[in-house]
């Protein structure tokens, strides 16, 4: 999963504009390892076996998704505005600098 510098943004905003949440200045990063975990919460070797494996099933093409698309397209149900493709293009290039 890629996270965009707009959708951390739009996290900061959200949680800032909370009643009793500290505002951005105050936010304290932490860096997580796996070490720093509890014990509880480190999964076992099985498990990170199972996920895996569950990954590796999943399709790069979610054909179910793109036939959805296409029919929509063909009944002419389907309407993206040039400025939701253009925000996206600079969402997915920001997002590609962060990485």
């Amino acid at each position: 999963m890629q996270i965009s510098a707009l959708e951390v943004t739009k996290l900061l905003t959200t949680e800032k504009s909370k009643p009793g949440k500290r505002g951005k200045a105050d936010l304290e990063f932490i860096q997580i390892t796996p070490d720093s975990l509890p014990e509880t919460a480190q999964p076992d070797a099985a498990e990170v076996a199972r996920v895996v494996e569950m990954v590796k099933k999943v399709p790069d093409v979610r054909e179910d998704i793109v036939m959805q698309l296409k029919e929509r397209i063909e009944r002419g149900e389907y309407e993206v505005s040039s400025e939701e493709i253009a925000e996206m293009m600079m969402r997915r290039m920001k997002a590609d600098r962060v990485r």
